[in-house]
């Protein structure tokens, strides 16, 4: 057997080795500690720690004196424990293989060995070490047993421990949880104790923020901040916060982002996207996500964010306090609520009066009165949502700069014609091909260097060579891409919508920064800016009718000409314009009337809110050739055109027709 001699440490007492691996802090110290126990105690050149991996494989944990590789002895020795190891978690037991005799005399004993010994934990093999030694002695190999065989006590005795630290880091988590729910229980109401609860989390973890969302209908909505006394839940952030507690909800378990290295699989497999957002780019926020749960009912959300990563023991422990604070929280927010009950009561107590014997003529005049209230009620018109319209192009693609230099030329200006491919303008890529050229003249330096290096048989010079050569590659293949993308070309067929540089030629482009627009002008679409006063409206008869309304449109440059059109999609996010809040509702051109035109397909849907609509009533969508036809009708249309669009609502009662906006009103003016 090839050998590399190994650095000899030395050994103290056997007291003291016993001593140093029973105060291992953790499991690698402690596997650390008793490898080196056992290669001192058969005076191993080599050793190894295993455990069996998740494919039926060992894997090391520690080895002695090195890692065993970055060399050609140390492979060749671990490949001799890999086979060992082997023996030693099928035969379940401690043994001794013989790997060579020393020299030419074979006397049995005397040579080198391989110390197989098995460390258990309870009934299950917990980890196989493996040893090399130098035996000169037959003797040794059994009076070492006892010393060997003592390691396995050891291991267990480790693991126990263990586990009392881990019951008393569990009691500790249940005296937290049960500080945190005393202090939740000294407000009044549930917003009091929503408030003391995340405000108190916040300081006993170090968090930067510690939100508690609650589910309202089918939604979640933010109902506590710490130290925030008013939420302002329309907010991006508070909109990116909801979006992900409603990511939470919907997987029914622990988020956490980014994944702890050594995380469970079942955190490790949740969908993130939320949370990633929430935490932005390089942001350095590590955020998690409880749910609250009240049996089979979910409550809500608790979310933190801070800048310490986040581990398993903290998991454990926030689910831990989930479960203590979930009914506090919910027998709070339920006393916090209007008593129905004596409402209910009073109806209750009205309607007896009114079928009574008493007052009968009134009676009679008060059903002849709900009667025609009724007629009236019952009778119905057409309502229809105005909102106005702006055509944008479906597909638009934005050019912007590769990358911050010089702009060279440009070849086109806004409105022209394109083609995919074509030539938009260009970068200055001189200094970028100056580099090239240096970066090749370095790779020919380099190639000789390394060439001579082999030649010279040093092989560390040439490995240094090697590595330069692959820098100098990664630079010129950046090089060569920067060049290429100097050039800046169309994505698509189409015309310039915006990107007039031909005063700024000579200029710096930053990277990034949008150059030009291409779209094509017969692929319009209508978005439509729809009152947050009309928007619930138009929700409710997309869940109501399971399918998207229909309406008509007409532009102010062509007043005489209307169009068919549905909607799409809800864009579920309020901008202002002109001082008021809209939604965006994007839609799509019908061609002719919808009466008339029967040439549609009935499985186009659209998915809205997780829910799949039909793309238009009674079952009919548009066909593929829509936005041709509409082109070769009107060819005057142009992204950017405004109108006024009128949604088909359906057909409503007339005093909710006359009446709704000034309800709506009266409700916002009184509440309180």
């Amino acid at each position: 057997m090839t050998q590399t001699p190994a650095t000899s440490q030395p050994v103290n007492s056997w007291g003291q080795l016993i001593h140093q691996v029973n105060l291992s802090p953790d499991l690698l110290t402690f596997h650390r500690a008793i490898l080196d126990l056992q290669c001192k105690v058969v005076g191993g050149e080599y050793g190894a720690l295993w455990t069996m991996g998740p494919d039926n494989k060992p894997i090391i944990k520690a080895a002695w004196p090195a890692p065993l590789e970055n060399s050609e002895a140390a492979s060749t020795v671990r490949e001799l424990l890999e086979k060992s190891v082997q023996g030693g978690f099928e035969r379940k037991v401690s043994h001794v293989l013989k790997v060579a005799p020393e020299g030419s005399n074979d006397t049995p004993g005397i040579g080198a060995h391989v110390f197989v010994t098995v460390l258990r934990s309870g009934e299950e093999i917990a980890a196989v070490t493996t040893v090399v030694a130098d035996c000169q002695d037959p003797n040794l190999l059994q009076s070492t047993l006892p010393m060997r065989e003592l390691a396995g006590g050891l291991y267990e005795n480790f693991m126990l421990r263990q586990q009392i630290i881990q019951t008393a880091t569990e009691a500790d988590q249940v005296r937290s949880a049960m500080a945190l729910l005393a202090t939740s229980q000294e407000a009044e109401g549930f917003k009091g104790a929503a408030l003391n609860l995340v405000n108190e989390l916040a300081r006993q973890l170090k968090c930067a923020r510690v939100t508690l969302g609650w589910i309202k209908g089918r939604g979640i909505t933010l109902r506590a901040m710490s130290d925030t006394e008013e939420l302002k839940r329309h907010s991006e952030h508070a909109r990116l916060l909801e979006l992900a507690m409603g990511e939470c909800l919907d997987q029914e378990q622990p988020i956490i982002y980014p994944f702890p290295v050594g995380a469970e699989p079942l955190l490790t497999e949740a969908v993130t996207y939320a949370h990633r957002k929430l935490a932005g780019p390089d942001s350095g926020i590590y955020i998690v996500s409880i749910p609250l749960r009240l049996r089979d009912e979910w409550l809500g959300v608790l979310t933190l964010e801070r800048e310490t990563p986040i581990d398993g023991l903290l998991v454990t422990q926030l689910q831990l306090l989930a479960d203590v604070i979930a009914p506090q929280l919910a027998d709070r927010y339920e006393t916090d609520r209007w008593l129905t009950g004596h409402a209910w009561n009073s109806v209750k107590w009205a309607a007896s009066y009114l079928v009574g014997p008493k007052h009968v003529v009134w009676k009679m005049v008060a059903v002849l009165v709900f009667l025609c209230l009724m007629f009236v009620a019952l009778g119905k018109m057409p309502f229809k949502i105005s909102s106005e319209f702006t055509f944008e192009a479906q597909s638009k693609r934005i050019v912007p700069a590769p990358y911050e230099g010089d702009l060279a030329k440009v070849h086109v200006r806004p409105g022209a014609a394109v083609e995919a491919g074509q030539v938009l303008a260009q970068l200055n890529a001189t200094e970028l091909k100056l580099q090239l050229a240096e970066s090749a003249s370095q790779l020919r330096v380099s190639l000789l260097q390394r060439q001579q290096a082999r030649a010279e048989n040093e092989i560390a010079t040439a490995q240094q060579a090697a590595a330069t050569i692959k820098q100098i590659h990664a630079r010129i293949a950046l090089l060569e891409y920067q060049i290429e993308k100097s050039v800046i070309r169309s994505p698509i067929d189409g015309v310039v919508l915006v990107g007039d540089w031909y005063d700024k030629v000579g200029g710096v482009v930053e990277k990034g920064k949008p150059m030009f627009e291409v779209a094509p002008l017969e692929d319009l679409i209508p978005v439509l800016r729809v009152s947050e006063e009309d928007i619930d409206e138009l929700q409710k008869y997309i869940r109501t009718n399971g399918a998207f309304p229909t309406g008509k449109l007409t532009t102010r440059s062509q007043p005489d000409q209307d169009f068919e059109f549905f909607v799409r999609r809800i864009v579920p996010l309020a901008t202002s314009v002109n001082n008021a809040n809209v939604f965006e509702v994007r839609s799509r051109l019908a061609v002719g009337d919808w009466s008339a035109n029967k040439e549609y397909q009935a499985n186009q849907t659209v998915v809205h809110d997780g829910i799949l609509y039909r793309a238009a009533r009674d079952s009919q969508a548009v066909s593929p050739q829509t936005d041709d036809q509409i082109w070769v009708r009107a060819n005057w249309l142009r992204p950017g055109m405004e109108g006024l669009a009128r949604v088909d609502m359906g057909k409503r009662p007339i005093w909710w027709v006359a009446t709704h906006r000034i309800t709506d009103t009266l409700h916002l003016w009184t509440w309180w």
